[in-house]
């Protein structure tokens, strides 16, 4: 085995995958493999390509079978050269992994993006408004990431049953289009309020100039928010609809 592959692309690959799936194994990626009948069923592999190796293994932690690891011997290739690209097929792999993986994928980046521009939004003052604008782009940004892992974990579970866990859980339910709409429209009525207090400021004033930046940002901010929210659980019960859910 190349030193590359041996020391540097099968460990990491090896790492990624254990980190993800919880598989707890050595070597991810050894082409010897034995199952049973029963075993191959439950796992339901659809991969052509390398990446059928560690959708086998994925697929056999996700489904709680019995793996174990008994060490063989590693001859060089009898003849013939080696099909394999290190880069491309490696990065099959690893692309495998994490479509694979929604949770690592989108909703951890996009809860810290939102917590991070929410905070921004929140705290920074009228003569940090540059701040501000950070803060409503990158809230608007971590919602979006959060709602396209929502997308994922649901057609997850709906095309490649997967047993739904705490979060699609709530969102599988049929009336979940009416929750959604109503937090949605709530956060929505929050940003229209916001704004419509900086109109009647503004009549108050005898529509002359106003120093509303901070309430302004912060209205659009939360108006877009709630648009998208609303959206979000039309387009989830469109998934939902499709299943006879």
């Amino acid at each position: 085995m190349p030193a590359l592959h041996r020391y540097i692309g099968n460990p990491f690959l090896t790492f990624v995958l254990n980190r993800m799936f919880g598989a707890g194994i050595s070597d991810a990626h050894c082409g010897m493999r034995a199952f049973t009948k029963d075993a191959l069923q439950k796992m339901n592999l659809k991969t052509p390509g390398m990446e059928f190796a560690s959708e086998m293994i994925i697929e056999a932690a996700r489904n709680k079978l019995k793996i174990a690891e008994v060490p063989i011997e590693y001859r060089p290739r009898g003849g013939g050269r080696a099909k394999l690209n290190s880069f491309h097929d490696g990065w099959r792999h690893l692309r495998f992994m994490l479509l694979y993986e929604p949770t690592a994928v989108f909703f951890i980046p996009g809860i810290l993006i939102f917590i991070t521009g929410l905070a921004l939004l929140l705290l920074s003052t009228t003569e940090r408004v540059h701040s501000m604008i950070l803060g409503s782009f990158l809230t608007i940004l971590g919602l979006q990431v959060i709602t396209l892992g929502l997308y994922a974990k649901i057609y997850a579970v709906l095309y490649r049953r997967e047993v739904p866990d705490m979060i699609t859980g709530v969102f599988l339910r049929y009336n979940s289009l009416e929750y959604g709409m109503l937090a949605g429209f709530m956060v929505f009525l929050i940003g229209v309020g916001v704004g419509f207090n900086i109109l009647m400021a503004w009549v108050a004033s005898g529509y002359g100039e106003l120093s509303q930046v901070r309430s302004a940002i912060f209205s659009v901010t939360f108006a877009i928010l709630g648009i998208q929210m609303i959206f979000s659980a039309f387009f989830l019960s469109v998934l939902l609809l499709e299943k006879g859910e």
